[in-house]
């Protein structure tokens, strides 16, 4: 299930052990939240089964070309969040998750957060920078013309 305006929208079960000594879902578990939803939009992006260092390093991520071993991928730069709602087990959340914007070498994606037993209230919203690498020399990859395409067709 997507919207228009959000082209991924990843359902993820809220665990026991994600709650802490305060009863409510600890704050590194929304960070895994969105994790999980931005390796759903890479994968969607780049048209990939699963992200994986293996398939980085011998072909290039973001062409699909077994001839070119350049190890092109994507690198979390920034992670940041505002926490609104506290969520408890049981519960189910959605995280809703698209491109914000494109740069040079790195782009920005967004991510909305809410859960079942918060109807349509936003219980949390987090913004993140990823930066194109190149895994084997350590440089950033300039976001070609094809790439930005990928990447425009989530914003």
């Amino acid at each position: 299930m997507t919207e228009k305006n959000w082209p991924v929208m990843t359902e993820i079960p809220v665990l026991w052990g994600d709650m802490d000594a305060f009863g409510h879902v600890n704050n590194i578990i929304y960070l895994k939240w969105c994790e999980t939803s931005r390796i759903e939009l890479f994968c969607k992006i780049w048209d990939l089964d699963a992200l994986k260092m293996d398939e980085i390093l011998d072909t290039n991520v973001v062409t699909h070309s077994k001839n070119v071993k350049s190890g092109v991928g994507p690198i979390l730069a920034n992670f940041n969040t505002n926490y609104r709602i506290p969520v408890v087990c049981p519960d189910t959340i959605y995280v809703k998750t698209r491109i914000k914007h494109i740069g040079n070498t790195s782009f920005g994606i967004e991510h909305q957060i809410t859960s079942k037993n918060n109807g349509s209230k936003i219980v949390a919203e987090a913004d993140s920078v990823v930066v194109m690498i190149n895994y084997k020399t350590g440089e950033k990859f300039q976001i070609d013309d094809d790439n930005r395409k990928k990447l425009e067709a989530f914003a």
